[in-house]
């Protein structure tokens, strides 16, 4: 249930970022936001050899306390690493670290020149421009 609910959160990132007026390459913290996700899925999708792994051996034979004990860990860091990217994508939509890159300054400046100019200018549209 997992891999599906993963790909559907970078599904609906991309199409908040891109239907709201913080941009999906405007600023450094939603790029920052993508990047984690895109690679928390990837790992996710790696994550989950080693789960059905476990569960097949599981499922075959009867584990003592010491079986798949490297596994075992390895699950236990893959689970708290995937709680420190929620959590700092979390801050990171809460907390919107400033910082424009280079589109979002130059988008920014096109849109402060257009209101000196008394012209009002539809950014979206600008963008795909």
């Amino acid at each position: 249930m997992i891999v599906p609910l993963a790909f559907a959160s970078l599904l609906t990132g991309l199409v908040q970022s891109l239907g709201t007026t913080w941009g999906l390459s405007r600023h450094y913290w939603v790029l920052a936001k993508l990047a984690l996700t895109v690679v928390a899925t990837l790992l996710l999708l790696l994550h989950m050899q080693v789960v059905d792994h476990v569960a097949d051996t599981a499922a075959r034979t009867s584990l003592s306390g010491g079986d798949l004990g490297g596994m075992r860990d390895q699950l236990v860091f893959d689970a708290a690493a995937a709680v420190v990217v929620l959590l700092t994508n979390t801050a990171l939509s809460i907390y919107k670290p400033r910082g424009l890159t280079r589109y979002g300054w130059r988008m920014q400046q096109a849109q402060r020149a257009n209101r000196a100019d008394g012209v009002a200018v539809d950014t979206a549209a600008a963008a795909q421009a």
